[in-house]
């Protein structure tokens, strides 16, 4: 396909920093390059976490000025880029940045996605925000959500459907963790909603019990001060990784992976411990987890913030967690790279066809 005859996307986000949103971005930005004109647009290029590309024009539209201002300046800043590129299709990732595209979008006159990578009750206080997605929304081509439990939330729009992230891990022998085995690994950004400091709580009573066992947590954030000075208290085996672009080798090499999060949009990282065999400890908060665990199966759902079935749940992993391990394959039916990639390409198709 010759480069000139080919539509071109433009894929929105605020910036290519650490988070869900953020790699599925530059995921679909990478895969989708090989079939259409991509470009990138980000608000600030700044602690680029996820590469990109060569062949993905990355766009970077600055606000001088804040708040409502730095959004309009940011809104005419879209317009512009649609035009200027000729862009054929939006597709843009978080509420915020959701807003603003689908209004620069209608203006441009062209067709956009708008995607949502938090849950719904997550969104933040801002009445003005909360007022403007109902309204604009609805102006949108195709609203999606992760999951089928937040899509309730959702019955104001004809336009929204489910489309779940899609989720791959690349080989990759690094970090070399063996020395921590047995341990259970967990990841993910160090803030108040993921709720490390459970984890860790219940991780140091079993421990007790399993004096061989390490905990393992991979990622960065405004808790993590706190959270070493916790572990440092309870005199368990906490090792604390950093932030690892892959996490390849740690899921492989752990026993299982345990997420404390009090509220998840969907969660990568439950995920990709699945697809590397890996079975899952979770909590059963809105809304990820009960769509990606079968309950005894592949993992072990637990009521949130109950932090004694936590610890029975850790127990009962740490004995049978050969027979919980035989179930994590299925996961690829679901969110496989193939499978999703295969949906957003009918979406896409929709969307241009219809102009």
């Amino acid at each position: 396909m010759h480069t000139q005859t080919k539509k071109t996307l433009a894929f929105v986000i605020s910036s290519l920093r650490m988070g869900g949103a953020e790699k599925v971005a530059s995921f679909l930005a990478n895969h989708f390059v090989d079939s259409y004109n991509v470009i990138l647009v980000l608000w600030s290029d700044e602690n680029r976490f996820f590469e990109v590309d060569k062949r993905v024009k990355i766009i970077v539209l600055p606000a001088k000025m804040r708040g409502i201002f730095g959004n309009i300046e940011r809104i005419f800043g879209l317009i512009k880029c649609f035009k200027s590129f000729r862009v054929d299709l939006a597709v843009s990732f978080i509420h915020q940045t959701n807003i603003l595209a689908i209004i620069a979008s209608k203006i441009a006159r062209i067709p956009v996605i708008a995607t949502e990578h938090s849950i719904y009750a997550s969104l933040d206080n801002s009445k003005m925000w909360k007022f403007l997605r109902r309204i604009i929304y609805p102006l949108a081509n195709q609203v999606t959500t992760l999951t089928k439990g937040d899509l309730e939330n959702y019955r104001f729009l004809k336009n929204v459907g489910v489309m779940p992230n899609p989720v791959s891990l690349e080989v990759c022998s690094e970090p070399n963790l063996e020395i921590y085995k047995p341990y259970i690994l967990s990841a993910g950004r160090m803030i108040k909603t993921k709720h490390f400091e459970e984890l860790l709580e219940v991780f140091g009573e079993f421990s007790k019990q399993n004096p061989k066992f390490s905990l393992l947590l991979a990622g960065d954030g405004e808790c993590k001060d706190s959270l070493q000075k916790q572990a440092e208290s309870l005199g368990a085996k906490i090792v604390f990784l950093g932030r690892v672009e892959n996490l390849y080798n740690a899921y492989k090499n752990a026993e299982f992976f345990a997420l404390t999060s009090h509220r998840e949009g969907l969660s990568n990282v439950l995920i990709e411990s699945l697809m590397c065999g890996i079975p899952a400890v979770s909590y059963d908060c809105p809304y990820g987890p009960s769509e990606i665990i079968h309950n005894k199966k592949n993992g072990i759902l637990v009521e949130m913030g109950n932090k004694q079935a936590l610890l029975e749940a850790f127990l009962e992993m740490s004995q049978k967690r050969d027979s919980f391990a035989k179930n994590t394959q299925e996961i690829y039916a679901k969110y496989g790279v193939g499978e999703v990639f295969k949906k957003w390409q009918e979406m896409i198709c929709l969307m241009l066809n219809k102009e």
